[in-house]
């Protein structure tokens, strides 16, 4: 194979919503295609048609990389895909995959600017298609900002349209007929005759071709997933009965167990700690002081009751944390700033007199008012590391998989292409 086709089959350039911002940018930057990641361990007869979809003799996996964080992500994407490829995703495998440059999300920088939402102007929108591109560039794999939806709705489908369009052509060159004269039902592949192929028979064939990339998306009126009411979500099942594994669920053998005690308050020192109490007590192996990111003290014992009650014994003295620590405090601040008629010169949006609206008839004053709560998880943060001589690998859930991977890089001083993190 030439080198041209070498390069064209090991990448895939995902969607087109980084071409635009192309001047700004270089054109070579924003339009070179992306390393298809799924292609470095396939077996023989395996097909990677996209970054999205792994097409095997044992069956198909869905690559829905956003993180789920109970809001039904992960059901979401693979319905995407499954809408183009023609699939029940609910007879397929699901999973994250590795971090990795091919799963960038566009959008997070245009839904998280100051531009308002509803600023549809060629200025807005070219500000917006210039941030689409910085992702892409700087390989920003990242959950939030309510970016998914809008990052792959087209990402997705395009991906699952490709490797439809992509078997199709395989059983196409099998049966000796014309891939236009084909058509697909349930992950199947039929001929003019009637004859069915299931996608994963044709694994090996597509393993071969050239992804098929020129594409039509199905019209909303076809579609069989996406817009229908009581949709059930992937994962429920799982969920509800505890089935559901979790990065929290993992065991290894020998495995120990750490336990961190933080400063209260964001942003607060740990000025000093006696550990001595802790360092006796039953299961404790270490007891190590944390700097990076929020100062506190790490535990490390042989099961998970060792370290907590290891780490409630360490005698810490704290800082000042670096922000209101109270409720009382923060509702001080809050009023203060109400009451300071600068902070509403920077205003979004100004429609209407309201002064002169409010200069008739009876005005109606409340104040409402909740405590400050934390935005806290419902599953306990965690993560399990293995560390050997020649690779880490860290299982966590989290938003930012690529940060991790260098922080991990970054701490351990270990090559980052040897840090695998499993979201």
């Amino acid at each position: 194979m030439p080198s041209v086709g070498k390069i064209a089959r090991r990448t895939f350039l995902i969607g087109s919503a980084a071409i635009a911002g192309g001047v700004a940018f270089g054109a070579y930057m924003v339009n070179r295609p992306i390393p298809n990641p799924l292609l470095d361990d396939l077996a023989d007869g395996e097909a990677a048609i996209t970054p999205f979809v792994k097409v095997t003799s044992e069956g198909i996996t869905l690559i829905t990389p956003r993180a789920d964080k109970g809001q039904g992500s992960y059901s979401m994407q693979a319905y995407l895909i499954a809408e183009e490829l023609d699939i029940d995703p609910t007879d397929t495998i699901r999973m994250p995959g590795l971090p990795g440059p091919a799963y960038y999300n566009a959008e997070v920088m245009a839904e998280g600017s100051p531009l308002p939402a509803y600023d549809e102007s060629a200025t807005a929108e070219t500000i917006r298609s210039v941030l689409r591109v910085v992702p892409k560039l700087f390989s920003i794999q990242m959950t939030g900002g309510s970016s998914t939806v809008p990052d792959m709705f087209e990402k997705l489908r395009h991906a699952g349209a490709v490797a439809r369009e992509t078997l199709k052509e395989a059983a196409a060159q099998r049966l000796g007929v014309a891939r236009v004269d084909l058509s697909t039902e349930d992950g199947h592949v039929i001929a003019p005759d009637g004859t069915r192929i299931a996608y994963t028979d044709l694994a090996a064939d597509a393993a071969g071709i050239e992804p098929i990339t020129d594409v039509t998306l199905r019209d909303p009126s076809d579609w069989r997933y996406l817009g229908k009411a009581g949709l059930p979500r992937i994962d429920m099942e799982a969920k509800c009965t505890g089935a559901e594994k979790y990065g929290i669920d993992l065991a290894f053998d020998s495995m120990l167990f750490a336990s961190i005690c933080a400063n209260p308050g964001i942003g607060g020192a740990l000025e000093s700690f006696d550990a001595s109490e802790a360092e006796g007590m039953p299961g404790v192996r270490r007891v190590l002081e944390v700097t990076a990111g929020n100062p506190g003290v790490a535990v490390i014992a042989t099961n998970t009751w060792y370290a907590i009650q290891a780490a409630r014994a360490v005698e810490c003295n704290w800082g000042a944390p670096n922000y209101p620590a109270s409720s009382a405090e923060m509702f001080d601040l809050l009023e203060a700033a109400v009451d300071n008629e600068e902070n509403f010169d920077h205003r979004q949006r100004e429609e209407g007199d309201v002064d002169a609206a409010l200069s008739e008839g009876e005005v109606f004053e409340a104040q409402y008012r909740i405590p400050y709560l934390a935005h806290a998880p419902m599953e306990p943060m965690n993560a399990i590391v293995k560390v050997t001589d020649d690779r880490i690998d860290i299982w966590t859930g989290t938003q930012i998989p690529l940060f991790i991977k260098q922080r991990a890089a970054l701490i351990s001083g270990m090559d980052a292409e040897k840090i695998f993190v499993h979201v």
